[in-house]
């Protein structure tokens, strides 16, 4: 595990400054970092590795980078009066996952970075699923392989007759908590066929 400083520089795939650690989200449930914020943006844990004792790398590059969620309300939130900050920071350098609010009990964030998400990012039935700023459907299902592997998501879309979609997991760039973000717009997802059956 490594320890996360906010300010410390993030370098991209392509070698590339693609700024700093800004804050560090934390699911509550898990007591997990989840994502750091760079440029406003969520960066998933799974996606950065120590460079150097003073540097984090990613696997993005620049364009990638405007590929993921935005740090907005909907999904992150400044933590509640009853955290307390490590030694060493501030309030002010976290951000809570806002489905991951478990109580008003006194609360320590962590500030290590702990690759394995596994317990912590669920897509699931209900799941609210944006595109930029814009909430654009809530997953209905999943389809997988017979191993078990999810091959794409049924969006169901807002509307009188309710449409589904099908998007392919491609099109999943982050999960935050339950929130599924995405790289397509509602007129890309309006454009994908509904699943037969």
């Amino acid at each position: 595990m490594r320890i996360l400083r906010v300010g410390e520089p993030v370098i991209g795939k392509d070698g590339q400054r693609l700024g700093s650690v800004e804050r560090l989200v934390v699911d509550e449930q898990a007591h997990q970092v989840t994502h750091v914020v760079v440029n406003g943006r969520l960066v998933g844990a799974g996606r950065v590795r120590a460079l150097r004792d003073n540097q984090l790398a990613a696997d993005l590059d620049r364009e990638d980078l405007l590929k993921q969620p935005e740090a907005h309300d909907e999904l992150v939130r400044p933590p509640g009066s009853h955290w307390r900050a490590p030694s060493g920071y501030v309030l002010s350098d976290f951000l809570r996952i806002v489905s991951a609010l478990v109580g008003q009990t006194a609360y320590v964030p962590p500030v290590h970075l702990d690759v394995d998400q596994s317990a912590v990012h669920e897509i699931k039935a209900g799941s609210p699923v944006w595109s930029g700023r814009q909430q654009v459907g809530k997953v209905s299902e999943l389809l997988t392989t017979d191993d078990g592997r999810v091959t794409a998501v049924v969006l169901q879309r807002p509307g009188l007759l309710g449409t589904r979609h099908v998007l392919p997991i491609e099109h999943v760039t982050e999960v935050v908590g339950t929130n599924v973000h995405v790289d397509q717009t509602a007129q890309e997802i309006e454009a994908l066929s509904e699943p037969s059956g």
